[in-house]
C-alpha cells in the first residue's frame, strides 16, 4: 500500500501544494493499463441512444462496470421504481444494496477530511474507487456546455492517476477522458478549497468483494431485483385515483408550469427539463433495455417471465422516451416565447409509460 501523509501545515503541508498528486502511477483495480482508447463502453452509452449520457450518477454506474467487465444491464431494474416527486422526476440512481446483490461493489458515503488529493490517492493505492462530485467547469470533456462556461456539480470516478505525466483517466458522462495540468488541480488538487465545490459528496466504492456470476445466475438475481423495484413502485396500472401513474403527475406540473418558462427564458428551461423531461425521458429509455434484458434471459433459460410481454413492454417504454424529448423540445418554444402545442406529445408519453408499467408487471407475475 502506498503511504499518504496526512497535510498537517508545515513541511507536509508545503509538499503537498508542491506535489498534491503525489509521485507514483495508481490505479483503480483492472485499470492499471486504462486508456481513452481501450476503454470499454456499454450499449447504453451508445450515440445512438436518445438519452445519452443519461444523467451524471447513473453514467458514473454505467461506464464503471463496463470498465470493471460487468454488465450493466442487469442494475436497470430500478428504473421501474422512479416517481414524479411534485416537482422534478427522480434522479435515476441504482440502489446500494442491488449493486452488492448484482456484483459484489459495497457503496457508502466517504468522509474527505483531509485534502481530496490524498484520499484519491489513499483509495486508489487499495485499488478501490471513489465517485466524487467536482464542478464541471473544469472537465473538458463538457466543452461546449460547462468547460470554461458555466459552473454546476457533476460526479466522476477518477480511474488512473499519472503524477509524472501530470494526467488523470477519469470516468465521466458516456465516456472515459483525461484531466491535465490546471483542470486536474482545480477539480481534485490545491484548487478544490477555493472552488465552486469546496466541500464535495464522495462515495466509496470497494471492490475487494467484486464478483463476475455465470450469465443465468446473474439474470436471475435481476429478475428478483426488479419485481422488488416493482413492488415498492407508485401504483401505475391499478387504477388508483388517489395516487396516479407518476407520469400523469408529471405532464399534468408540466402544463401549470407552461406560463412559468414563457416568463423566465431560456436559462430557466434547462434546469427545469433537466430536473423533469430528461429524467423522466431517460428513465424510460433505461426501462426498456432492462425489459429486453429480461425477455432475452426468460427465452434462453425456464422461468415463469413472458418474453413476448416484456418486449411489448420496451417498445412502450421506447414510445414514452421519444415522447418525452419531443415534449422537452415544445417546452423550448414555450421558453422562447412562442406559444407551443404540448398534448400530443404529453400524452403520448403518459400512455407509453403507463402502458409500459403494466407490460412489465404482468410479465413478471405482478399483474391485477
Amino acid at each position: 500500500m502506498t503511504a499518504v501523509t496526512v497535510n498537517h501545515g508545515g513541511s507536509a503541508g508545503t509538499a503537498f501544494a508542491r506535489e498534491p498528486f503525489g509521485h507514483e502511477v495508481l490505479a483503480v483495480r483492472g485499470c492499471e493499463s486504462l486508456t481513452v482508447a481501450n476503454a470499454p463502453r456499454s450499449v447504453l452509452h451508445d450515440p445512438a441512444e436518445p438519452w445519452s449520457p443519461t444523467n451524471c450518477y447513473m453514467d458514473v454506474w454505467i461506464g464503471l462496470t463496463a470498465t470493471l467487465g460487468l454488465d450493466p444491464l442487469p442494475m436497470l431494474g430500478a428504473a421501474f421504481s422512479a416517481d414524479f416527486l411534485g416537482d422534478q422526476w427522480e434522479f435515476l440512481k441504482p440502489r446500494q444494496e442491488d449493486l452488492e446483490t448484482l456484483y459484489g461493489l459495497t457503496v457508502g458515503e466517504y468522509d474527505t477530511w483531509r485534502p481530496l488529493a490524498e484520499h484519491v490517492q489513499l483509495v486508489m493505492s487499495r485499488g478501490d474507487a471513489l465517485i466524487v462530485e467536482v464542478d464541471a467547469y473544469h472537465l473538458p470533456d463538457t466543452e461546449g456546455v460547462s468547460y470554461g462556461r458555466a459552473h454546476s456539480k457533476t460526479s466522476i470516478v477518477p480511474l488512473r492517476l499519472d503524477p509524472a505525466a501530470g494526467e488523470l483517466v477519469y470516468l465521466h458522462n458516456d465516456g472515459v477522458h483525461v484531466l491535465h495540468g490546471e483542470d486536474l488541480d482545480n477539480a481534485l488538487g490545491t484548487g478544490v478549497g477555493s472552488g465552486w465545490v469546496p466541500y464535495p459528496y464522495v462515495e466509496l466504492v470497494r471492490l475487494d468483494g467484486i464478483r463476475s456470476l455465470a450469465p443465468e445466475a446473474l439474470w436471475q438475481r435481476a429478475v428478483e431485483i426488479a419485481r422488488g423495484h416493482l413492488r415498492r413502485a407508485p401504483d401505475a396500472g391499478a387504477g388508483n385515483t388517489a395516487h396516479p401513474d407518476p407520469a400523469d403527475r408529471l405532464v399534468a406540473a408540466i402544463r401549470e408550469h407552461v406560463p412559468v418558462l414563457a416568463e423566465r427564458g431560456m436559462e430557466y428551461f434547462h434546469q427545469y427539463s433537466f430536473a423533469t423531461t430528461r429524467q423522466a425521458g431517460l428513465t424510460s429509455g433505461l426501462a426498456a433495455h432492462a425489459c429486453r434484458y429480461l425477455s432475452r434471459g426468460a427465452q434462453e433459460w425456464p422461468s415463469d417471465l413472458d418474453a413476448e410481454q416484456l418486449i411489448e413492454a420496451a417498445e412502450q417504454f421506447d414510445a414514452a422516451a421519444g415522447a418525452a424529448k419531443t415534449l422537452q423540445f415544445k417546452l423550448a418554444r414555450a421558453a422562447s416565447g412562442r406559444t407551443p402545442r404540448i398534448d400530443s406529445s404529453a400524452e403520448a408519453f403518459v400512455a407509453g409509460h403507463t402502458a409500459g408499467m403494466r407490460a412489465v408487471r404482468e410479465a413478471l407475475g405482478l399483474g391485477e
